[in-house]
């Protein structure tokens, strides 16, 4: 099994590292520049990247389950058919991030930069989205079943075919929400829905 030292001396040579299908469970990757490192198909179980950069990675098949990503910078990065679930993306940066066709669930996004974040199609049950700012995403046929949003901010996205059912809105700032059906966010949030003025600008990346 590779270590976190011998990762940090192939980041000082300059190297561009390619860890697929390693098993690196319980590795800690903390406060490293990962942007320039493969994971495909690795083995990530519990591993740590608190304050970690991996702008603009590409990650497929790998099982992340229960890593943390607190504090980190994931913006532009591409997470696909991953496992995530009981991952802690507390107050990390994903701007412009993509979880597509992932389980992510039971896992924890408060206070996280998630503007203009695509996760479509994937599995988000018993997640905490609260004081996240989702605006402009892309949130289509996401599974967010009995979740929680409190002053989530997700104007301007698009939450058609998400899966909604006891989720629990509180002070959600939700303007130009495209949905189908009836908003399911509670009376005095700061809501307007329109079903057809506004599509997310990501929406055809």
């Amino acid at each position: 099994m590779i270590t976190r030292e011998e990762i940090e001396r192939m980041l000082k040579e300059g190297k561009d590292i390619d860890l697929s299908f390693e098993d690196l469970e319980g590795i800690d990757l903390s406060n490293l520049d990962l942007s320039n490192v493969t994971f495909t198909g690795s083995n990530l179980k519990n591993a740590n990247f608190e304050g970690a950069k991996l702008e603009g990675s590409f990650i497929a098949d790998a099982n992340l389950e229960g890593a943390n990503f607190k504090n980190a910078n994931l913006q532009k990065t591409v997470l696909q058919r991953v496992n995530l679930r009981n991952s802690n993306f507390e107050n990390a940066n994903l701007f412009r991030t993509a979880i597509l066709v992932s389980d992510v669930s039971r896992s924890n996004f408060k206070n996280a930069y998630m503007v203009r974040v695509r996760l479509e199609d994937s599995k988000l049950t018993e997640c905490i989205f609260d004081y996240a700012d989702m605006t402009y995403s892309n949130l289509r046929g996401a599974d967010f079943q009995k979740s929680s949003f409190i002053r989530t901010k997700f104007s301007y996205s698009d939450m058609r075919k998400a899966k909604l059912s006891n989720v629990w809105f509180e002070n959600v700032e939700a303007e130009e929400v495209l949905i189908y059906g009836r908003k399911p966010w509670i009376e005095g949030s700061k809501a307007e829905v329109n079903y057809s003025k506004i599509m997310p600008s990501n929406y055809d990346d």
